[in-house]
């Protein structure tokens, strides 16, 4: 009995050991293997390219900085975006164009590092936030229209579609990458530059950034023109009506002390509700039936949110001369200064299109 004892606890050890052998042998097949892993596939542009990819969808902005040098793609898109902005501008002098471009070049760093922030943001929440607060890109601060500019880089309207392919040396690769413009639904193939860093692979240049604005720019253009001739003869048609009424309004508000009687504040009042803010409601509802062409959306954008400030400015005044509120009052004046904004932006805009300007009518 003692002997069967023995030979059991020995044949128990050996198969022990065996598995023991077996586990080893599974871990270092492992290990090799992700050694393999990441010396053929895990360290190449391609595996960059994909971690990026998902990087995004899964708003991981650590990631997407580890495989994409934001900051130099940033910066090297800049100078693609604002080259030869004046150029095509007959109305200014070769001096003029010169000083402004200068002037493009002085404010890069701060223009650079919002729009870096600016595309963090968007990789964080998934939408696109517009500069608040004290930032100096906030509206025209810094002398431009920051909107605008964004607008104009295309960024917020490029879908990524695929990769087409990768080719690449020992420290550099290009990435074709197809893009589509969710104005048109053009594509377009972009030549995206990596270069190997000591951990993995980054994405640091667009190649032919300036040739994709210069192949979208015309389309856009030509869907954007098409849709204000559609639109045109209604904006002159309310810009005639909202000249009117700013003309009353100016005789209603016209005073010797700067203080409206109670008679003034209600025929005021009145008028403001039978025919300004009317007259917005039943401009912006016109507009709304025209259907939009290719490369106008941002224009039927940007006049949706110039009518909507717009009557809330009227509702908050109206308010304001009804109850005596100077707190409503300024709340108006300010909401009146942002849709003043948006209409410096469209005709910016439209002129930048070389498109009939719109007149402020805006009472």
């Amino acid at each position: 009995m003692a002997n069967f004892d023995w030979q059991a606890q020995l044949e128990k050890r050996r198969r022990r050991t065996k598995y023991e052998r077996i586990g080893t042998l599974i871990l270092l097949v492992f290990i090799l293997g992700f050694s393999l892993w990441r010396i053929f596939y895990a360290n190449t542009p391609e595996y960059a390219l994909e971690k990026l990819g998902s990087a995004i969808e899964s708003h991981d902005a650590g990631k997407v900085q580890a495989y994409c040098d934001i900051n130099s793609v940033v910066e090297h898109a800049y100078d693609d975006l604002t080259r030869d902005m004046f150029a095509q501008d007959a109305r200014l002098s070769d001096q003029t164009k010169v000083m402004f471009e200068q002037f493009y070049i002085k404010i890069k760093p701060q223009v650079t590092e919002g729009t870096c922030q600016l595309i963090t943001a968007y990789v964080q929440n998934g939408s696109w936030l517009q500069p608040g607060g004290d930032n100096l890109l906030k509206g025209r601060q810094l002398g431009i229209d920051y909107e605008y500019l964004v607008e104009r880089s295309q960024l917020r309207n490029t879908k990524f579609v695929k990769i087409e392919n990768v080719s690449h040396t020992k420290d550099t690769a290009m990435a074709k990458v197809q893009v589509r413009d969710e104005y048109t639904g053009t594509l377009f193939t972009l030549n995206l530059l990596l270069n190997q860093k000591e951990d993995n692979w980054q994405v640091t240049k667009i190649l032919n950034y300036r040739d994709f604005l210069d192949f979208i720019g015309p389309i856009q253009t030509s869907g954007l023109m098409a849709y204000t001739r559609a639109t045109q003869n209604i904006i002159d048609k309310y810009n005639d009506i909202l000249d009117t009424q700013q003309t009353n309004f100016k005789k209603m508000t016209a005073t010797e002390d700067g203080r409206l009687t109670s008679t003034q504040r209600s025929k005021l009042a009145g008028y403001i509700k039978s025919d300004i803010i009317p007259a917005l409601e039943k401009r912006q509802q016109e507009l709304d039936e025209i259907p939009v062409n290719d490369g106008a959306q941002y224009l039927k954008e940007l006049r949706n949110q110039e009518a909507q400030l717009s009557i809330a400015s009227w509702q908050h005044f109206l308010t304001g001369i009804e109850n005596d509120n100077t707190s409503e009052l300024n709340l108006a004046k300010a909401l009146h200064a942002e849709a003043l904004d948006i209409q410096h932006r469209i005709e910016d805009l439209l002129k930048n299109s070389a498109v009939s300007r719109i007149s402020k009518t805006i009472p």
